[in-house]
């Protein structure tokens, strides 16, 4: 008769459990390491466009100075990604209106779109003396 033992126990058990978690790990890992990058990105567009609408109010209204300065924070804040952004700024009597759009890019590749819209908007009331009613 022949007699079969075992092999050695659950000595190579934890190696292939941690085989196994080790994907869905690293793709944990990676969306957070994408959702702080695109919130980087939204507070990057935020931030120009208060920026912008900033110069353009203490330059009386000045939309293309405004949306200069959006645009060179974007860049600034966001390197070569920034320059997908656009920046458009408007005024009304009282006050400067500047908007901010771009798209990001994902550094995930499986998702349906290669890009995350990002866009801000900042309203500020103009600086300077105005005669009043």
């Amino acid at each position: 008769m022949c007699q079969f033992r075992l092999a050695g126990g659950e000595a190579g058990e934890s190696m292939v459990e941690f085989a196994l978690v080790l994907p869905l790990l690293l793709l944990v890992l990676l969306g957070v390491v994408q959702f702080g990058l695109v919130h980087h990105a939204q507070n990057v567009a935020t931030t120009a466009a208060q920026e912008g609408a900033r110069l353009g109010a203490a330059e009386d209204g000045n939309t293309s100075v405004a949306e200069q300065r959006t645009l060179d924070v974007l860049r600034s804040g966001l390197g070569g990604v920034g320059d997908g952004f656009a920046a458009d700024a408007s005024e009304s009597d009282e006050w400067i209106t500047v908007t901010t759009a771009g798209g990001y890019p994902l550094i995930i590749p499986w998702l349906g779109s290669r890009t995350i819209s990002i866009d801000a908007t900042t309203e500020m009331r103009k600086e300077g003396f105005r005669s009043g009613p």
